[in-house]
C-alpha cells in the first residue's frame, strides 16, 4: 500500500462506503442498482439459500432440547368368532374399540457436546450463507457500473468516429474537386472514400456494442428486454479511490468472499469436533405417560394409567472402521477448507497489487496522452493560421483535426480504461462491507 500510495497517486483514506457508487452521482446509474437490489434474479437466489440455512440451524438447535409428543389412537379390531378371542371366550365382544392418549417424551443427553457442535456449525453455514449473500450483491453491483461506465465510453467513442467521419467525408468532398480539376490524381479520392467507409464500419460495430451493453445492463438490473432506460452520455468524472491503511490488517474482514470461506472453515471444525463424539457412549432416555381402556367411559379413570420409561445406553464396539472413516471425511473436508481460504487470501492479495499497479500505470499515462493532446491541439491552431495565411490547404487543417480527434480517443480509452480498473479494485476490497 505504501508503494502505491508513493509511485501512483493513491492517497490514504477510509474504506469504501457501502453505497459506493453514490459518488459517481449519477442518477441513472444509481437507479440501475437499486433495481438491482430489489429485483436481480441472482441476489433473490442467495436470499432463499440463507433463509434455509437459517431453518436448518433451527433444526440442529432443537436437538438441544427434549421433546415432547402428544399421541391419540383408537384400534377398531373385528374378532373372528371361530378365532383365539372368541373361540375360548365367547362372551367377548366381536367388535373391540382400543382407546390410547398419551405423552412421549425423549432427550439425548449432550455429553460430549455433540449436538452443541452440529448447530455451532450449522450457525457457521447460517454466517456463511449471509456473506455469500453479500458477495452476490457486491459482484452485481460493481459489474453494473462496470458495464454502465463500458457503455459511457462507446457513447463518447461514437460520437468521436461521428465527428471524425464528418471530417472524413469533408477530405473526400476536397479530393474528389482537386481530382476534378487535375490537380490530384484518383487515388486520393478513393483513399479518402476507403477511409471514410472504414469509420462508418467503426461506428456500426460501436453501435452493437452499445446494444449488447444495454441488454446487459437490463439482466443485470432485473429488468425485462422492453423496458426503456434513459441512457446518454454523461461528462467524465473520474473516481480516485482513496486506499485505507489498514488494508493489511482489515482485509479479511471486509470481503465477503473472504468471510464466506472462514465461517465454512470454522463450520468444518465443528463438524470434526462432532464426528469425535461417536466414539464415546450415547445416553438417552424416552418416556410414555398415557391412559387406555376398551370403553371411552373408562379412559380417563386413574386405573386405567400407563407409564413407560426406556433410558438407554448406547457404546459403539466395533464398526469395521465406519466410525473412523467418518472422522476423516470430516477432518479432509476441515482440510479441503484451509487450502481454499488460505488460497483465496493470496488469491486476494494478488488482485489487489495487480489492480494497483494497473491504475498507477495508467495514471501516468493519462498525464503522457493529456500532454500528447496538448501538443496536437497546437498543431490544430498553427495550421489553422497557415490556412488563414493561405500557406496550407483546408485540406491539411482537416487532417490535424482528425489527429486531434484520434488522440482525445485513445485519452478517452485510457481514462475509461482507469475508472473500470478502480470499480473492480472495489469489488477486491470488499466494496464497503464490513463484517
Amino acid at each position: 500500500m505504501e508503494e502505491a500510495t508513493r509511485l501512483g497517486g493513491f492517497k490514504s483514506g477510509e474504506w469504501v462506503e457501502p453505497r459506493w457508487w453514490d459518488r459517481f452521482d449519477d442518477s441513472v446509474l444509481s437507479s440501475l442498482i437499486d433495481s438491482a437490489l430489489e429485483s436481480n434474479p441472482t441476489l433473490k437466489l442467495t436470499e432463499e439459500r440463507l433463509k434455509a440455512a437459517t431453518q436448518v440451524a433451527l433444526q440442529k438447535r432443537a436437538a438441544l432440547y427434549p421433546e415432547l409428543d402428544l399421541d391419540a389412537f383408537d384400534a377398531w379390531t373385528h374378532l373372528s368368532q371361530s378365532g383365539f378371542f372368541r373361540a375360548f371366550g365367547p362372551m367377548t365382544p366381536a367388535v373391540v374399540n382400543d382407546f390410547y392418549v398419551g405423552l412421549s417424551f425423549s432427550y439425548e443427553f449432550d455429553f460430549w457436546g455433540k449436538n452443541r457442535d452440529l448447530l455451532n456449525a450449522a450457525l457457521g453455514e447460517v454466517a456463511a450463507s449471509f456473506a455469500e449473500s453479500m458477495q452476490a450483491e457486491l459482484v452485481t453491483t460493481t459489474a453494473i457500473a462496470y458495464t454502465y461506465f463500458e457503455l459511457q465510453f462507446l457513447l463518447r467513442k461514437k460520437e468521436i468516429l461521428e465527428e471524425r467521419k464528418r471530417n472524413r467525408e469533408s477530405v473526400t468532398e476536397i479530393s474528389i474537386g482537386r481530382h476534378k480539376k487535375a490537380l490530384d490524381s484518383a487515388l486520393e479520392p478513393l483513399a479518402a472514400q476507403a477511409n471514410t467507409l472504414d469509420l462508418e464500419a467503426e461506428i456500426r460495430e460501436t453501435d452493437a456494442d452499445i446494444g449488447v451493453s444495454v441488454h446487459k445492463l437490463k439482466e443485470l438490473s432485473g429488468m425485462q428486454p422492453d423496458v426503456q432506460i434513459d441512457l446518454c452520455l454523461k461528462k467524465f468524472k473520474p473516481l480516485r479511490l482513496a486506499l485505507p491503511e489498514t488494508l493489511g490488517l482489515d482485509l479479511i474482514a471486509r470481503r465477503p468472499d473472504l468471510i464466506a470461506l472462514r465461517r465454512r472453515l470454522e463450520a468444518a471444525g465443528k463438524q470434526v469436533d462432532a464426528a469425535k463424539t461417536n466414539f464415546y457412549p450415547n445416553i438417552n432416555l424416552k418416556a410414555f405417560l398415557g391412559t387406555e381402556s376398551v370403553f371411552w367411559s373408562q379412559l380417563f379413570k386413574a386405573k386405567n394409567w400407563d407409564l413407560i420409561a426406556l433410558p438407554a445406553l448406547h457404546l459403539p464396539i466395533f464398526t469395521a472402521g465406519r466410525i473412523r472413516a467418518e472422522l476423516y471425511e470430516k477432518l479432509a473436508d476441515f482440510n479441503e477448507a484451509v487450502y481454499a481460504y488460505n488460497q483465496l487470501i493470496l488469491d486476494a492479495a494478488r488482485e489487489i497489487a495487480d489492480s494497483l499497479t494497473k491504475i498507477s500505470a495508467l495514471l501516468e499515462e493519462i498525464e503522457i496522452r493529456k500532454s500528447s493532446l496538448n501538443v496536437a491541439l497546437c498543431q490544430e491552431k498553427i495550421a489553422i493560421r497557415r490556412f488563414t495565411g493561405a500557406i496550407d490547404t483546408r485540406s491539411d487543417v482537416l487532417k490535424v483535426a482528425d489527429m486531434v480527434l484520434q488522440k482525445k480517443l485513445i485519452l478517452a480509452t485510457v481514462e475509461y480504461g482507469t475508472q473500470l480498473a478502480e470499480i473492480e479494485l472495489i469489488r477486491q476490497l470488499g466494496g464497503g462491507f464490513h463484517e
